[in-house]
Formats: structure tokens, C-alpha cells, sequence
């Protein structure tokens, strides 16, 4: 049981300067006062009935007193219904409830209304959105010196500032991109959720939110036939089982599986393989979720998609998970980010293994596996769908350039084709 009820504190000055309403909460004995209103006298205060009292004869006094009044109803409607939906949830405490009420009343500026959504985005399974809701509002707000930001102040000026500040800092364009869309996003979700109104000038119209495409992040099929072809049988009878050379090579071996996993499985985000359960493997395909854009993927599982699940059968026999990097009990979201960090780190020693001169990390999987299927001319639309890509626009961006000595090649085909056509004109 949960009681509210507001209290009237003097001013410490004495009885002649203004005091304070203070709003008190009782959950389970325990007792918490929140400040909601200063500079109110003690003759202005109905202590019995928890309300103000307006003056007849002071017109100024009445509208102030009148317009605070009012405001203390909505914190209290407001306290009252946080109470109500911590109760439909079960277990609560009283720091609960100061928790939530800060959240709302804050929920005009930027950082408290980013962690709404982000915790919106969490209970929907987008943590990755989360994530960046949380990084660009802070990111923001240290721009402004570490002033959070209402929501009605954010303008073109201001974004357009902070764009040139992540470019004087040396940003990469895709990074300020990053920063500009999702910021864009929760400024959207304000003006549709009525939370302000929408600016006549457009506050990210001016800055940049495309996609820049990026290069040579696609390994080559010869450097992909390389990391394929180590020998890891070789390499471990090499060394003694109990030595620390033989476990580093096993964990080598335990990131080619996964990565290799991946390329297999269409270019799947290694965020999509952490999270994959048994019960997404059923006749012989995979079908799951997306973690970035929720859209459901099916996917053949090969001949040695499965050797590699076998493979980890032994470790993951009391897991839901088809493979071991999300453990029962722990948090699932830091196990995944641990894990792809020591992924990326032995993904390096990998390349050098194979002699591999190109950065190798988890998403290279995907853009080879797109980029390959460009080399051997499968139409875009084919590669797009197979990434789950919601358009080609963005399956572009994945795709490497060609060779320079392909284009030449292709363009000496082009103008052969054309030769006889210019040699009868000239006659």
C-alpha cells in the first residue's frame, strides 16, 4: 500500500519568508519527500484539505497561486498513476517510484526522453537502438557543455553546430551520419508523440544523414579461400595439448568456426549469431529475427553450417543457445558485446595466420559474401534479399569496387563491341 499526501515545510529563515510544498510517499513503512514548489507563505497553505489558498483581494497572488494549484494536481494524477502501472508489474519500491516520476517530469529534455525510448527499444528486443538513442543524446548534451536540452530547443543552429564540431573532431562522415538519423529519430518521436511542436525550419535538413560507401572492407575470394584453407588439425598436432599455444590456436579455431558460420549463413550479423537459439533451427533451415531491423530471415543450413553447429553440441547441451557466447543468468547484451570484442581480436590473428594483409572483423563476413555474389553476377536484388536488406539502396553501400584491371577489362569488352560500327562511320 502506497499513500501520497503533501506537506507544507517552513522556510528555515523564519515565519515571515516563504516555504516549501513538499510531496511524501509511504510504500511499506518506508518514507521519501519530493520538492514540487517553493515560495509559498504558510497562511497560503490548507494543511487540512492539502491544497493552496487563494486570496480575494491580490489578482497577481490569485493567477500565481491558481497556476500552481493546478500543477500540484498533475504531480499528484501523475504519482498516482506510476503507482497504479509499478503495482499491475508486481514488486516495487519506493525508489522505484522516485525513479519514474524523475524520468516523466524530465521526459522534455533530451537525455530523459532518449532513455524512455531506449528502454521502449529494450523491451522490444532493439538494444542496439537503445544503445544509440543513449550515445547521440549524450553526445549532444556534451556539446552543450553537459546541459541537458529540451526537446523544444533543439533547432538547425544548434545540430548544425554540433555537426561541425564531430567534423572538427576529425568524425567520419558515416559516424556523424549516425549521429544525425538517430537524433533525427527522437526528435521525430517527440513531434509524433506530441510531446513539442514541429519547427517550420527543419533542424536536420541541412546536415548530413546519408550513407557514405565504404571501401575495402570486403575480402577477396582468393583471401577468403586462405582463412578458409588453414589447417588447424596441422597446427594443433603441432604443439602440446596442455601447452598455452595449443589453447590459443583452439581459440583461433573457435573464431573461424564462427565466422565462417556466418559467411555460410548468407553474411549473418554476429549480433544475430550470439542470440540464435536451438528452436531456430528446425528442418533443415534457420529462421530468425533480425536484431537491427526485426525482419525475419530464413536461411539453408549447408553441410558445414552444420558440422560447425555439431561441433558445439558438447558445449552448449544445457544452453537454449546454438552456440556458447550467451550464458543462462548473466546479462545476454554484455556477454554478446565481450564476445564480439574477443571475436574481432582473434579475427586479427586469423588474418595474419592466413596471410590476410586486409582487417578482418565480424561484419567482413557480410560485406564478402555480398561482394562475392556481385563478382560472380548475381543481380543485386538477389544479394539484397539474401542480406535482408529493406532496400538495394542500402545493399550498395556493402558492396566493394572492383578491381581497377576488371573495369579496364570490362570497358575494352565495351568499346571491341563498338569498333566496327566507328570504322564504317569514318568511312
Amino acid at each position: 500500500m502506497t499513500t501520497i499526501s503533501y506537506v507544507f515545510r517552513a522556510s528555515s529563515k523564519g515565519c515571515g519568508f516563504p516555504g516549501s510544498i513538499y510531496l511524501r510517499i509511504i510504500h511499506k513503512r518506508k518514507v521519501k519527500s519530493v520538492t514540487v514548489a517553493s515560495r509559498i507563505y504558510k497562511e497560503e497553505w490548507d494543511k487540512d484539505r492539502e491544497c493552496v489558498i487563494l486570496p480575494e483581494n491580490n489578482p497577481l497572488r490569485f493567477t500565481k497561486l491558481e497556476e500552481l494549484d493546478e500543477r500540484l494536481g498533475d504531480i499528484k494524477t501523475l504519482f498516482s498513476s506510476l503507482v497504479a502501472k509499478l503495482e499491475k508489474q508486481g514488486y516495487y519500491t519506493l525508489d522505484d517510484i522516485i525513479a519514474h516520476y524523475h524520468l516523466f517530469r524530465d521526459s522534455g529534455k533530451l537525455l530523459s526522453y532518449a532513455e524512455i525510448l531506449a528502454k521502449r527499444m529494450e523491451k522490444a528486443g532493439q538494444e542496439r537502438t537503445a544503445d544509440a538513442y543513449r550515445t547521440v543524446a549524450k553526445g549532444l548534451v556534451k556539446f552543450n557543455k553537459g546541459k541537458d536540452i529540451p526537446l523544444s530547443q533543439i533547432n538547425a543552429s544548434l545540430i548544425k553546430e554540433f555537426e561541425s564540431d564531430l567534423k572538427a573532431k576529425g568524425k567520419q562522415p558515416n559516424t556523424i551520419s549516425f549521429y544525425m538519423r538517430n537524433l533525427r529519430a527522437i526528435y521525430n518521436k517527440a513531434v509524433a508523440e506530441k510531446r513539442i511542436h514541429a519547427k517550420r525550419e527543419k533542424p536536420f535538413q541541412e546536415v548530413f544523414t546519408g550513407v557514405k560507401k565504404t571501401y575495402k572492407r570486403a575480402l577477396s575470394i582468393d583471401e577468403v579461400t586462405r582463412l578458409h584453407e588453414i589447417n588447424f588439425p596441422e597446427l594443433l598436432q603441432a604443439q602440446q595439448p596442455d601447452s598455452k599455444e595449443y589453447g590459443r590456436i583452439k581459440n583461433l579455431q573457435y573464431a573461424w568456426k564462427l565466422f565462417f558460420f556466418c559467411f555460410n549463413a548468407r553474411g549473418m550479423c554476429f549480433v544475430d549469431l550470439a542470440y540464435l537459439k536451438k528452436e531456430n533451427v528446425r528442418n533443415g533451415f534457420i529462421r530468425y529475427y533480425r536484431k537491427k531491423t526485426g525482419q525475419l530471415i530464413e536461411v539453408k543450413v549447408t553441410e558445414e553450417m552444420q558440422a560447425i553447429i555439431n561441433g558445439f553440441a558438447h558445449d552448449v547441451r544445457k544452453s537454449e543457445y546454438l552456440f556458447p557466447i550467451i550464458c543462462k543468468g548473466g546479462n545476454a547484451r554484455i556477454q554478446y558485446e565481450t564476445a564480439l570484442r574477443i571475436q574481432n581480436s582473434r579475427l586479427r590473428e586469423l588474418a595474419k595466420l592466413a596471410n590476410v594483409k586486409q582487417k578482418v572483423t565480424t561484419h567482413v563476413a557480410r560485406h564478402s559474401w555480398a561482394t562475392i555474389g556481385k563478382y560472380k553476377n548475381l543481380p543485386i536484388g538477389i544479394i539484397s534479399e539474401g542480406l535482408g536488406h529493406a532496400s538495394e539502396k542500402i545493399t550498395y553501400t556493402y558492396l566493394a569496387s572492383f578491381d581497377h584491371s576488371l573495369l579496364d577489362d570490362a570497358n575494352e569488352l565495351i568499346i571491341t563491341s563498338i569498333k566496327p560500327s566507328i570504322v564504317v562511320a569514318n568511312r
